[in-house]
């Protein structure tokens, strides 16, 4: 075989493996590391991951996500989600959550968005034109860098705050308190906030 005979073999081998990689991270639903939200690093159980262009599928280690990406926990089931700020969240068994960036004039915002379920967090310090939430159809509870836990159920939502400091805001009444290190804080479909 002559050497440019074998130069065109390897390049066309080449080729091909990148063509074949390429397909297979777009079948599997894989997306582009710079596009990316979070990634998921643990799945035990049942958890689903629905975009908003495709239908609920099977999630799995390593699978990125982006805004507009759903979540979802079967029974006795658990993800691990870590953000790009290093954020952690866990999504515990029967939650659903949904994530979305968005920019509000200030700098940007990492909304986490859940109708029901329980939810885990370690949110790390934000900058100062960064701020990460929880919100539902009842709540927004704005975190600049603390850990807790945030569930959403039948329009009440609960904060359970070990640590640091959280801006829970009620959107019925549209009230909102400062809910301090030790606290457990409610906000509810009447319009109140305990």
């Amino acid at each position: 075989m002559k050497t440019t005979d074998r130069r065109t073999t390897r390049y066309g081998f080449w080729t091909l493996a990148a063509a074949a990689l390429i397909f297979s991270a777009t079948a599997t639903g894989l997306r582009a590391p710079g596009a990316t939200l979070a990634l998921i690093t643990k799945v035990i159980r049942e958890v689903s991951l629905r975009n908003e262009t495709s239908d609920w599928d099977t999630a799995e280690k390593g699978d990125f996500l982006k805004t507009g990406d759903r979540v979802k926990t079967g029974q006795q089931s658990l993800a691990i989600l870590k953000f790009n700020d290093r954020s952690i969240v866990r999504v515990r068994e029967k939650s659903e959550i949904a994530m979305t960036t968005e920019t509000d004039g200030r700098g940007s915002v990492k909304s986490l968005n859940s109708a029901e379920g329980s939810f885990g967090f370690d949110i790390q310090k934000q900058q100062t034109d960064e701020k990460f939430r929880f919100t539902s159809p009842t709540s927004v509870a704005s975190i600049r860098g603390t850990m807790g836990t945030w569930s959403s159920g039948n329009g009440n939502d609960t904060l359970v705050l070990p640590a640091g400091l959280v801006n829970l805001g009620n959107n019925i009444s549209d009230r909102d308190i400062d809910v301090p290190a030790g606290y457990i804080a409610f906000s509810n479909a009447d319009g109140s906030l305990t």
